[in-house]
């Protein structure tokens, strides 16, 4: 089977960053084989010809930091800083989870990607997991056609407690047991359908530190798991209130979240370090030699007020920056449109320099900065030939796009992420003219979403909070 993409203003995003105002995409197989000009090169044949005048067509978009379990749980946390919500909302939601629950958020998950042009996203678990509950995250990604990188979870409760003023976070397996179900998870499900590939999730966070969810052993074991099998850690890395986690952690430990795994002498390329907001800029440094990568989450960062990632020092140390949405409780879309949009608003904004970031900049973050940062960078994240075909075709002729005048920026700046009209992922045609291909379920999940979510809130005593017609004015 092999699919031709005909009249397309074809985004690259290559090595040569080309762009190609009328281009044409040949795919066979799961493969892209062919790019060109429709006014220059002659127009290969194929199974299929799918004209595209008009629509711009790019890497799919890649979300590198989610949690697709949060899709239930939008507009649940507004007003509280990180710690409160954490504390107050999220928590007691994760422990009223059921794996149908787990089940249903993870369809939902991947419908709201493929339906706002993201092919790809990382899903960083913080539920403790066994097989069951492995089975209802990964399934129904698979049964949609996503692509995934999976952060398996992995905890050990400190002894003594790195805090006493904290509860722990639910550990049941020895230190042990621990790194060993991980790597039998990682063995079991790493390639399935050619489209899940596996990671760790291993928090190092100040507020997760604080809670005793992470022993330094399992720090150290968890890299030397990593580096065996080349897998990415993903983390939750110097966000919080800077007056609250982030400080106690400081006068705790004398240092900041990547001054933590330096001492431990645990930080490696390895380590995919999500947020980094409050990174001194030796720590900066430090994230630039060894290799590490950083995604940063503008708008979920802004929701609970945690900081802004000094993004421009980081580009200048050379440290790899991708984009991702967090879960859509602490952000409550997961358009990656509107993060590329918010991205360069507020860098600018920061700085007061327009030209600080750019939508190329934007657009490079959400595909191959993000596949660079998730270790898949050989297999997706720019246009090229032997690369994946996961494509995303994005309809400029709306009314909020006409006139375009400058397509890239037009994507940025004008679209959303539901302008999308053509998705492929491995070759394969998973959204057509806006609607589904090839999964019939879409409106009997949202009808089932919404009665499990309102169900969970109700079991975490949280429905006087979420479930207010008009807000009083605090």
């Amino acid at each position: 089977m092999s699919i031709l993409l005909t009249h397309a203003y074809v985004v690259t995003v290559d090595t040569e960053r080309r762009v190609i105002p009328d281009g044409w995409i040949l795919i066979e197989g799961n493969l892209i084989t062919g790019i060109g000009s429709c006014a220059t090169d002659p127009l290969p044949t194929a199974s299929e010809v799918i004209d595209l005048k008009g629509m711009l067509a790019m890497p799919g978009l890649i979300n590198g930091h989610n949690h697709h379990w949060g899709s239930l749980f939008k507009n649940t946390g507004e007003g509280l800083l990180l710690e409160d919500w954490l504390d107050q909302v999220t928590i007691p939601l994760l422990m009223t989870l059921t794996n149908e629950d787990l089940r249903i958020a993870a369809y939902l998950g991947a419908i709201e990607q493929i339906k706002t042009g993201t092919t790809c996203s990382l899903n960083h678990l913080v539920n403790v997991n066994d097989d069951a509950s492995l089975a209802a995250i990964i399934e129904p990604a698979v049964e949609v056609g996503v692509r995934q990188v999976v952060g398996k979870e992995m905890r050990h409760t400190p002894s003594p407690p790195f805090s006493t003023k904290y509860p722990a976070f639910p550990n049941s397996r020895s230190l042990e047991d621990e790194v060993a179900y991980a790597d039998e998870v990682v063995g079991r499900w790493d390639g399935h359908a050619g489209r899940i590939h596996m990671g760790l999730a291993i928090e190092t966070g100040a507020n997760w530190m604080l809670h005793n969810a992470t022993s330094d052993e399992l720090i150290i074991e968890g890299v030397r798991l990593a580096q065996k099998r080349g897998l990415k850690i993903t983390n939750h890395c110097a966000a919080g209130t800077p007056w609250l986690s982030v400080r106690e952690f400081e006068a705790m430990t004398g240092g900041g979240d990547v001054d933590y795994l330096v001492r431990l002498g645990a930080l490696t390329n390895n380590w995919t370090l999500a947020h980094s907001l409050h990174l001194k800029g030796r720590e900066i440094d430090a994230v630039a030699r060894a290799g590490a990568t950083v995604i940063t989450n503008p708008v979920s960062n802004a929701y609970s007020c945690d900081g802004i990632a000094p993004v421009k020092e980081m580009l200048k140390a050379g440290i790899v920056i991708g984009l991702g949405t967090d879960g859509t409780y602490v952000n409550c879309s997961p358009d990656m449109v509107e993060q590329m949009k918010f991205a360069v608003l507020i860098q600018n904004l920061t700085h007061l320099d327009p030209t600080l970031m750019t939508c190329e900049m934007a657009i490079e973050m959400a595909t191959i900065g993000s596949a660079t940062a998730l270790g898949i960078d050989h297999l997706v994240g720019s246009l090229e030939v032997g690369k994946r075909a996961d494509i995303a075709v994005f309809d400029l002729d709306t009314a909020h796009s006409t006139v375009a005048n400058r397509q890239i920026a037009a994507l940025v700046f004008s679209a959303h992420g539901t302008d999308v009209d053509t998705v492929l992922i491995d070759g394969q045609i998973r959204l057509r003219g806006g609607e589904l291909v090839g999964f019939e379920s879409e409106k009997a999940v949202f009808a089932e979403a919404t009665e499990r979510a309102t169900a969970a809130i109700d079991r975490a005593g949280l429905t006087s909070r979420v479930f207010q017609h008009w807000r009083p004015r605090a």
